[in-house]
């Protein structure tokens, strides 16, 4: 991976920890689902959505994997 492709993954990730803490406080989920909410994230990145739209999204993925 090139320099320029790790700082647009560290991006990207950075977009996707802000929405989930924004969206997903207090709800739980296995430890081993948080590589899938970063996936699910990724993918709305690569579909062009705006911050907003990749908060929903990774909200209404959680509320599918959630524990309690």
């Amino acid at each position: 991976m090139t320099r320029k492709e790790k700082m647009a993954q560290k991006a990207a990730d950075e977009r996707i920890d802000r929405a989930y803490k924004a969206t997903c406080q207090g709800i739980q989920i296995h430890m081993m689902d948080i590589s899938k909410v970063f996936d699910h994230g990724r993918a709305a990145i690569m579909a062009g959505v705006d911050d907003a739209e990749l908060a929903k999204r990774i909200r209404a993925f959680v509320e599918t994997i959630r524990e309690n």
